[in-house]
């Protein structure tokens, strides 16, 4: 029996057994994934060898168990123990079609499964890719566990017998719910793990313990790829029900300080304390990121509008660092034209976490108008329509969704959010709240009313275009009826063509 198919793992621990029911809901596994991970573990152990299923698998188990934390347990990683790299490759490739791409580290794929063989690792260059990997499938379990980076990814089971491998205090610092690393003197050959122990702190709302924080602070993070930063990030701002835990610890660890100055100067700027009194902007913005997360659970966002709402949460007041000025006279904080200035910053730093582009543009099109809120009751139509025009590639319910995380995300007493709901409403009515305003007259109706195609069509485009936002027609008829009436106007209001 797979006890793992079934979510009760019976787990052998020194000196005591220990039991882990696990939400079967929680899981994204296919019975494919977990069919093959039997499959093979029996193959293994016929020829002599053990499988064991390593990483965030066992973990995720674990804090299901101990702590009831929602998380989804996936990703089943096999290590393979007792098997030299030739014998396993044959095993596998009886079994089915295997990519051998890192044959030479010990690495195989079948299927939806990576497989390893425990390896040892040598320092020999800079950064995370500057190792020397050698596969030794003598290992023991608890040798081969010290390159791991902290004790929650330390753990490893036996599909077969529901053992649990734990020499190295996994489920106890659970318990405790703290980061510790494995091995101090392994843990400083890889930076990345920096930012692996932020984004797990605030995934999982776990402490760093002391000494590995020390450790973290003295790591080189200069040489980090903006791709991989930007993994970490992700997991961070995707995964984690209060992201803020996360942003703070990273702030403790001194990462966002050595990578990200572009955050580390909002814990040096103060607001108004009439309308923020939390205080500073970093206290603000940690804030808003955490109701951002709120509203993407709330509205079941996908992976693309929720990165766009959370990084417009967590990016939309960074120009207060560089705009944020104290009146002489009355003494009041005040930050003009920061949304305008927070632009660039936004966009800096979202590069640096290598940020897909149309991501960051929704995001930079969002700080920009991240203000308009207050204007939303004196707005006319007219501005509403060219405010969704204007936010391309974003959408005014995406703008409504990150004002909502800046609104809700301060100390106030009291939140009237009725603006909110009138905004919305407004945006709904018009029509242009979950896409931009659309062109009810096309190119294909003037060709119908003999307009050639060419710059002079387009020009006549744009004209009707900003007839139908401040409200000349509202439907495709009404709109080839204003042509008709009024082309002979524009034609002549226009400049000489025949040049």
């Amino acid at each position: 029996m797979l006890y793992i198919a079934y979510f009760t793992v019976f787990v052998k621990m020194y000196p005591t057994f220990y039991t882990i029911q696990a939400n079967p809901d929680a899981t994204s596994l296919s019975p494919k994934e977990v069919s093959l991970t039997v499959r093979i573990a029996e193959a293994v152990r016929a020829a002599g060898g053990r499988v064991l299923v390593v990483g965030g698998y066992p973990r995720d188990l674990v804090l299901q168990a101990e702590l009831g934390l929602t998380v989804e347990a996936k990703d089943i990683d096999l290590e393979v123990y007792g098997l030299e790299t030739d014998a396993l490759l044959t095993l596998l490739q009886s079994i089915g079609r295997v990519n051998t791409v890192g044959v030479s580290f010990g690495v195989f794929k079948l299927g939806p499964l990576d497989i390893a063989l425990p390896r040892k690792d040598s320092k020999a260059g800079r950064g995370h890719r500057g190792f020397i990997v050698e596969a030794d499938p003598q290992l023991s379990h608890k040798d081969a566990a010290r390159r791991r980076d902290f004790t929650i990814n330390a753990m490893a089971l036996d599909p077969l017998t529901g053992e649990l491998f734990d020499e190295h205090g996994g489920v106890a610092d659970i318990r405790l719910r703290r980061l510790r690393a494995v091995d101090p003197v392994m843990f400083g050959d890889d930076p990345l793990r920096a930012l692996r122990g932020m984004q797990f702190a605030g995934r999982f709302g776990f402490d760093v313990e002391e000494r590995t924080a020390g450790l973290i602070r003295d790591l080189d993070l200069h040489d980090l790829s903006s791709e991989r930063i930007g993994e970490e990030w992700l997991k961070l701002l995707l995964k984690s029900e209060r992201p803020s835990i996360g942003l703070q610890a990273g702030l403790d660890l001194g990462i966002i300080q050595k990578l990200h100055p572009e955050l580390a100067a909002l814990t040096d700027t103060p607001q108004e304390p009439e309308w923020h009194p939390e205080g500073s902007v970093w206290n603000h913005t940690l804030l808003a990121v955490d109701v951002a997360a709120a509203i993407i659970r709330r509205e079941e966002l996908g992976r693309d509008q929720a990165l766009t709402v959370l990084l417009g949460a967590l990016c939309h007041d960074m120009g207060k660092a560089v705009t944020t000025v104290r009146d002489p006279q009355t003494g009041r904080i005040r930050s003009p034209e920061h949304a305008k200035a927070g632009v660039e910053l936004a966009r800096r730093f979202m590069k640096s976490l290598h940020v897909a582009t149309d991501i960051r543009r929704k995001v930079e099109r969002i700080i920009f108008d991240h203000m308009f809120l207050p204007e939303a009751r004196r707005a006319k139509d007219a501005a509403i329509r060219r405010l969704s025009k204007r936010l391309q590639p974003a959408t005014i319910q995406e703008l409504i969704w990150v004002t909502e995380a800046d609104f809700c995300g301060r100390t106030l007493p009291e939140l009237d959010t009725s603006l909110i709901t009138y905004f919305q409403h407004r945006a709904e009515v018009l029509a242009v709240s979950a896409a931009p305003l659309q062109r009810l007259v096309l190119g294909r109706d003037l060709l119908r009313l003999g307009v050639p195609p060419g710059s002079h069509m387009g020009e006549v485009l744009a004209w009707l275009e900003a007839a139908q936002i401040n409200g000349a027609f509202s439907t495709r008829e009404e709109g080839i009826a204003y042509y008709e009436k009024h082309a002979t106007t524009h034609t002549d209001d226009s400049p000489d063509r025949s040049r």
